[in-house]
């Protein structure tokens, strides 16, 4: 009976360690978790989107992918970065500004809106755009120029050469006093977040093939009802020995009752005899 229990405790324990799972991020929207998931899935990971109030969603992955799952994301650029607009920027605070950081936090929001039209188009993974307009003297007769200057990390497998006259075309007409020959754009490739076929951990399970972290939990699946098909086997094998243990065991609780009760009668009777 007791290796019996130990097998059972033993059984129990390995099916808490296989399902440990880890939040990798919390409070993504839904746009935000799925993009997290694809690219997660893209790269062999197995993943699980979670929520609990519908609004809010949480990616959960096996702890030992984690370190995968992070290098993942962070050469996907994953989870994509919230953009500040002129209305957040520019809202009703009840302080007075100062004329120079009124200039600062325009030139602030236009590289936020800028940045944020440049990071939809597609490829693009991270967009970045830094201004500069001068202060110019109003009694001074010569103007300096504004410029600007793109960042835009990109997917290995797009080529972004062909899209930049579009996108000098739009840093200018989104900045005043700007041209093209001071917009300079800077294209940077991103490793490749696909893995191929022949990267994608897989195995067979009875011609099936999954991923290599499920295994043990399917074979723990298939395996568990025979577990206990076999303790039910012996439990009926032994039902006559068990029932034995068992009567012992009661009769011996009986027999310790009863002697406890006639050395307290015995006890009774020797101090009333001392009594009298």
């Amino acid at each position: 009976m007791r290796r019996i229990f130990q097998i059972s405790i033993t059984i129990m324990a390995v099916l808490l360690l296989v399902g440990c799972k880890q939040a990798l991020y919390n409070r993504l929207s839904e746009q935000e978790a799925n993009d997290v998931l694809l690219t997660l899935m893209k790269g062999g990971v197995e993943a699980e989107k979670r929520t609990v109030d519908e609004k809010t969603f949480s990616i959960w992955v096996q702890e030992s992918q984690i370190a995968t799952a992070v290098e993942l994301l962070r050469s996907g650029a994953q989870p994509s970065e919230h953009y500040t607009n002129l209305g957040e920027i520019f809202a009703r605070n009840g302080l007075i500004s100062s004329p120079t950081e009124e200039r600062v936090r325009y030139i602030y929001g236009l590289q936020q809106e800028l940045a944020k039209t440049l990071s939809q188009i597609d490829g693009v993974l991270v967009a970045r755009v830094h201004i500069v307009v001068p202060a110019n003297d109003p009694f001074s007769t010569g103007v300096k120029p504004a410029s600007a200057s793109v960042f835009l990390k990109h997917r290995a497998d797009m080529n972004m050469q062909v899209v930049v006259p579009a996108i000098k075309d739009l840093v200018v007409r989104g900045i005043e006093g700007l041209n093209g020959d001071n917009v300079a754009v800077t294209l940077f490739p991103a490793r490749s977040t696909l893995a191929s076929p022949e990267q994608v951990p897989v195995t067979r399970f009875f011609g099936a093939l999954v991923a290599p972290s499920s295994l043990t939990r399917l074979w723990i699946v298939l395996g568990l009802p025979w577990v206990f098909v076999a303790l039910l086997l012996v439990l009926l094998l032994h039902a006559a020995r068990i029932h034995e243990i068992v009567g012992g065991l009661v009769k011996g609780r009986r027999r310790g009752s009863e002697v406890v009760q006639n050395a307290g009668n015995v006890e009774a009777g020797t101090g009333g005899r001392r009594a009298r």
